[in-house]
């Protein structure tokens, strides 16, 4: 399963004992409630026991820890038998057991570091939502969903909390840059408070400040209004809950980045309106609001059909064959897929498939140009020489939606940039 997130696939996997679990995990020796049987066998810090699900094919499943106070959580360890796990599992979070949040979905525990002795793989992840508390912690995996066997098994989960991890830089680097403007992305171990990106064409003197868009374990801050060709330097600091500060090394970039689809022609089934809204402007083509420059709500978003009944996607005729850099789909953060793929095509007939079962949500935040909040996702073309670029979503494929009603997603903007 191929899947594009930032910075690659934000897992991360440890070689730890649980043998001798750390005083630090919550979840030791709590009583979990779920679809599993044999759960305490999940809490007791004990490698060789395993909390057996029911089967996948018949049902969703999932079982509750109840940490037993609001903690701030840094990371979730989890241990999966080897030949009995799941490669499509979720990690929800939630204060009062009604509203969950998720940390991370369609995670594939296979990835995860083998420990041939113990039979088992174990997954160390770190939290999205560091700074918000938490009570209660829950491992789920939907029905159907691919496994190593019909029934899964786990041997231990541990919930550790960030303020007994480092707080460190992971990555830094430029995002989905074009010729005016730059998003910087980085990872901290643990979730920041906030931060922000000091900048100028001065190594010595960053004299412009951008403030972070989103903290978290992925930051985000935008750069505007960059003179194309101009390289500019950048410093990234950030702060955790307790006032301690990181700062990067300088780096530096170029936007250079031309987008060749601004007012190109384009089709698709991208070609609604929001409805019931009575400030949406409806007199310009829906279509060409993906290409036109503009991620204003009212006017410069395009809404897809049901995806429900039937495939949806969007192509754009560039006009001529270019050398691609990136493509750089933005989405609003109310209505996005989860699963969709980018492709690219030097005649409309033939098409190489640059990614596949992206999940927007994965994306950088960004506020639009009426303040609606984006998900920002750039797929890397590496050069690729292409005249048609196309994003599509399968019939039934997943998305988030803001209301249970909604059965679309909205895309802003699409980029192409050439390189």
């Amino acid at each position: 399963m191929k899947k594009i997130l930032l910075f690659g696939f934000m897992l991360v996997t440890l070689q730890l004992s649980v043998n001798a679990a750390p005083a630090y995990n919550y979840a030791l020796g709590q009583v979990p409630v779920g679809t599993f049987s044999n759960l305490a066998a999940a809490v007791d810090g004990k490698l060789g026991t395993f909390a057996v699900s029911q089967n996948i094919s018949e049902g969703s499943q999932f079982f509750t820890i109840d940490l037993g106070r609001e903690i701030l959580i840094g990371s979730v360890k989890v241990v999966w038998k080897s030949d009995a796990l799941s490669n499509n599992y979720s990690i929800r979070v939630s204060k009062d057991k009604k509203n969950w949040f998720s940390e991370f979905s369609e995670v594939d525990a296979s990835t995860g570091a083998a420990d041939p002795a113990d039979g088992t793989i174990s997954q160390v992840i770190s939290t999205a939502r560091y700074t918000m508390p938490s009570r209660f912690i829950q491992i789920y995996i939907p029905m159907g969903s691919a496994a190593s066997a019909q029934k899964v098994q786990i041997s231990e989960v541990q919930v550790l909390p960030a303020q007994e991890m480092a707080f460190t830089l992971e990555e830094v680097k430029p995002y989905a840059v074009s010729n005016k403007r730059a998003v910087i992305l980085y990872r901290t171990s643990i979730g920041a408070v906030n931060g922000q990106v000091l900048y100028g064409s001065d190594p010595n003197n960053l004299s412009s400040v951008a403030a972070n868009s989103e903290s978290g374990v992925i930051n985000s801050a935008v750069l505007m209004d960059l003179e194309p060709g101009r390289p500019y330097y950048y410093e990234v600091k950030a702060w955790d809950t307790l006032g301690k500060a990181v700062v990067s090394d300088v780096k530096h970039f170029v936007p250079s980045f031309v987008n060749v689809a601004l007012n190109k022609n384009v089709s698709g089934t991208f070609t609604e309106l929001p409805p019931n809204d009575p400030l949406v402007d409806r007199n310009t083509p829906v279509l060409a609001r993906s290409v036109d420059g503009l991620t204003d709500y009212f006017k410069g978003m395009a809404t897809s059909r049901s995806i429900r009944s039937e495939d949806q996607e969007i192509t754009v005729d560039l006009g001529a064959s270019y050398p691609i850099n990136s493509i750089v789909s933005y989405w609003r953060a109310l209505a996005y897929p989860e699963s969709f793929s980018v492709k690219i095509s030097s005649d409309g007939a033939g098409w190489t498939e640059l990614a596949s079962k992206v999940n927007a949500g994965d994306g950088a935040f960004m506020r639009s140009g009426s303040g609606d909040p984006m998900r920002v996702i750039n797929t890397d073309a590496n050069g690729a020489t292409a005249r048609y670029v196309q994003v599509l979503i399968g019939k039934d494929s997943p998305f988030f939606v803001k209301h249970a009603n909604w059965d679309f997603v909205q895309l802003m903007e699409l980029e192409v940039l050439k390189k």
